[in-house]
């Protein structure tokens, strides 16, 4: 009927971000995306914020495939139901494990092998994708950003395979920095937290509120 597909569309956002937090974090709100949502939802009337219903626990193989589907899902249902509705998916250490393994092909995941695709109308609605600590941080792609060691990558999962991520390319930034030790094999848990205090959040707010605008900010401070 004509006027549930009007109510319908009065309920989408024009953009929606969508977070995958950490490993024990809150479901209420990841402590360090939340706030990153919140400031690109102020630049874009009725935006929407989502924190990806996942365990966020470990082990990893019990919690991250939950994600991997529950990710999956959330866009494809959305994207069929909104399809003016562009996303912006923020992740950080497992959730940013979660990100990558939903927009791989199965075959290069190592959760969620069974969970599906990303449809075609949902992968060409995403704006941007911003990572940190990503625990399956891959050396040498071009979307890698931070003060990470070139050569160095995760190490426990191991990281994706090269280029696994290719057709989003563009619209990633994956920051690590050094000594990280889940985004770059080794290292310690400390620098894993300097993302709350380093000032790379708001390069990547800048980088998605850039995407959504039409274009992408240069970006300083990378390494490959």
């Amino acid at each position: 009927p004509v006027g549930a597909s009007a109510a319908a569309a009065a309920d989408c956002a024009t953009v929606s971000v969508i977070s995958a937090r950490g490993t024990w974090e809150p479901q209420d709100g990841s402590w360090l995306l939340k706030p990153m949502g919140d400031q690109i939802l102020r630049r874009f009337p009725r935006g929407a914020y989502t924190e990806l219903a996942y365990p966020a626990q470990t082990p990893f193989d019990d919690s991250a495939p939950v994600g991997v589907g529950n990710l999956i899902g959330t866009l494809n249902a959305e994207a069929a139901r909104c399809p003016d509705q562009r996303y912006v998916l923020l992740g950080y250490s497992q959730g940013a494990g979660v990100v990558g393994d939903a927009l791989a092909a199965p075959s290069a995941r190592i959760w969620g092998r069974d969970k599906g695709t990303v449809s075609a109308a949902a992968s060409s609605r995403l704006a941007a994708i911003v990572l940190f600590g990503d625990i399956r941080f891959k050396a040498g792609e071009p979307y890698n950003v931070g003060t990470f060691e070139p050569g160095k990558e995760s190490g426990d999962p191991p990281p994706r395979p090269a280029g696994a991520l290719s057709a989003y390319a563009s619209r990633i930034q994956d920051y690590c920095v050094k000594n990280d030790f889940v985004c770059q094999g080794t290292g310690e848990f400390i620098a894993h937290l300097e993302y709350f205090v380093n000032g790379m959040p708001s390069q990547g707010v800048a980088f998605a509120v850039s995407k959504l605008q039409g274009g992408a900010p240069r970006q300083s401070g990378s390494a490959s």
